[in-house]
């Protein structure tokens, strides 16, 4: 029996609890983009901006993962005129630096002895989840669905630093994007999910966990391009990613939110 594991507040939940049904609708569609928390579409070439305002919609959240920049405005104004919330994320990308980067960081820096690397599956304590869901959301950042974080629905990794007391105090994942047919995007990682106790900063948790999640991505499932979506002037943000060896594409992230669904007009920080 699979877990209803979908956290943050209520409206977060009920969107990723949406966004779940829709990839049971959807997930084999190639159009579609889907890594845990809801369905989008790949790019402007895989679905209208009626069609990703339809998906905002019915899930209270979508994007497109992929915009050339000339079309980031046009796009962004199509969908306030739709009453949505238009969220522009710079995508950050790499191939074979992103690999490159991931094992200079393995060979060089390691976690505290105090605390112990452990990637989730079916096997890991709901407590465990529970420690991390509270760490994250304490940090800003959503976790993904349980079945995703646990590696049970598609190609996914997340990894976790646990302390001697058992608590989670750093997390990061990686998760297959768009559908593997996909034209242009199939071995495209999404990777991200990066947070840390406060109380831990400063010791480069999550980067250490971060490269982990790219080396299991690649040897586990063998894929070699990782992407994320960074606000534009979040330094510190920018600084995590060029370390990982990825670094600004030709293209942008647009998210949308339905208000009505999220009142706060965002998904995840």
């Amino acid at each position: 029996m699979v877990k209803d594991e979908f956290f943050g507040n209520d409206d977060q939940r009920a969107v990723l609890r949406r966004g779940r049904g829709m990839a049971a609708l959807l997930g084999q569609d190639k159009r579609y983009s889907y890594y845990g928390r809801t369905v989008g579409l790949v790019g402007p070439e895989d679905g209208d901006i009626d069609q990703l305002a339809a998906l905002a919609t019915v899930q209270g959240n979508a994007a497109y993962g992929a915009v050339p920049l000339d079309q980031v405005e046009a796009i962004k104004s199509s969908l306030l005129a739709r009453g949505l919330v238009p969220m522009h994320y710079e995508k950050w990308q790499g191939a074979g630096s992103a690999i490159e980067a991931a094992r200079e960081i393995v060979a060089t820096l390691s976690l505290p002895e105090d605390v112990t690397m452990s990637r989730l599956d079916a096997s890991t304590a709901d407590e465990t989840l529970a420690s991390l869901a509270e760490m994250a959301l304490g940090c800003g950042v959503l976790p993904l669905c349980g079945e995703v974080l646990r590696g049970l629905l598609r190609p996914a990794v997340c990894l976790v630093a646990v302390d001697r007391t058992a608590k989670v105090v750093s997390c990061a994942a990686s998760s297959a994007y768009a559908h593997e047919d996909h034209p242009t995007h199939g071995m495209q990682a999404w990777w991200g999910m990066l947070a840390t106790d406060p109380a831990r900063r400063g010791q480069r948790l999550s980067l250490v966990l971060g490269a982990h999640a790219v080396l299991e991505m690649e040897s586990r499932f063998g894929f070699g391009d990782f992407m994320t979506g960074v606000e534009p002037g979040n330094a510190p943000s920018e600084s995590v990613c060029a370390r990982m060896g990825l670094s600004r594409g030709n293209s942008a992230i647009i998210g949308c939110a339905d208000p009505r669904a999220l009142a706060s007009g965002r998904m995840t920080k």
